[in-house]
């Protein structure tokens, strides 16, 4: 059974505080099983297919998942809380993505460094689940509560004295790793959602588990923002003319 969505106004202030909040997931456990069914069925053909230059490997998983993840997406309840969120009255999608990002990550290290997806400035709301647990052993996701309010370049020198306090680099970094104190480590579990910016700085854990580490997630922005997706979209769903106003204007196919 899916879980309606209410945002309460203390969700909402620690969201623009600290930059995050978690609900229940709003799938319900039914809806995560047939959304995994889904992604491990159509993951085969997404190996073997060669997309275009400008498509977003995982959001064109995401999307060859059809129509379970255009309606989750699509689902008023989650529209009207993205609005009531970002401050505005219309929203559409700007990024998604499914599944294990290692498979796409270049380089030896099982880890994300810090950065951040905008600034200050990007206004942007996120949902992301995970569909295996991510615990400390399977690189969670670490987040700097606030810091999506700060000068990017500020925090970047801040990192760089936390990474360089380590003792370990011969060099200047170029990427940052090491933990900050005010740093939050979410272990998400399959039962819950985190709803986020990534215009808060973040990185991962270091994974030292086996087995995956799949997540989904989609970013809804306001009217003028980020539409990294659009080539996707017309790949993996050539249809799309056909599609009625409504779902265009909300993937951001339309104004």
């Amino acid at each position: 059974m899916e879980n309606r969505l209410e945002i309460s106004d203390d969700q909402l202030a620690h969201f623009e505080r600290n930059g995050f909040f978690l609900i229940p997931n709003p799938l319900g456990a039914r809806g995560v099983r047939e959304v995994d069914s889904r992604q491990q069925e159509v993951e085969p053909e997404w190996e073997r297919t060669e997309f275009p230059s400008g498509c977003n490997q995982l959001a064109c998983l995401f999307l060859m998942i059809g129509e379970p993840v255009l309606q989750m997406v699509e689902r008023h309840d989650l529209v009207d809380a993205a609005r009531r969120i970002l401050g505005v009255e219309k929203v559409h999608v700007g990024a998604c993505g499914i599944g294990d990002a290692s498979k796409v990550q270049r380089g030896e290290r099982r880890q994300v460094a810090w950065h951040v997806d905008g600034g200050p400035e990007v206004r942007q709301v996120s949902f992301r689940t995970a569909l295996d647990r991510h615990d400390a052993s399977n690189g969670p996701l670490r987040v700097l509560p606030g810091s999506q309010h700060r000068p990017p370049e500020e925090v970047r020198a801040e990192l760089l004295q936390l990474e360089l306090a380590t003792g370990t680099h011969d060099e200047m970094p170029g990427q940052f790793f090491a933990r900050h104190p005010h740093e939050v480590e979410v272990v998400l579990d399959p039962r819950w959602t985190l709803v986020w910016t990534p215009s808060c700085w973040h990185a991962t854990g270091l994974k030292t588990a086996a087995g995956p580490r799949r997540a989904m997630g989609w970013n809804y922005f306001p009217s003028g923002g980020r539409k990294r997706d659009l080539a996707a979209i017309k790949h993996v769903h050539p249809e799309w003319p056909d599609w009625t106003a409504e779902r265009k204007r909300l993937w951001g196919l339309i104004d």
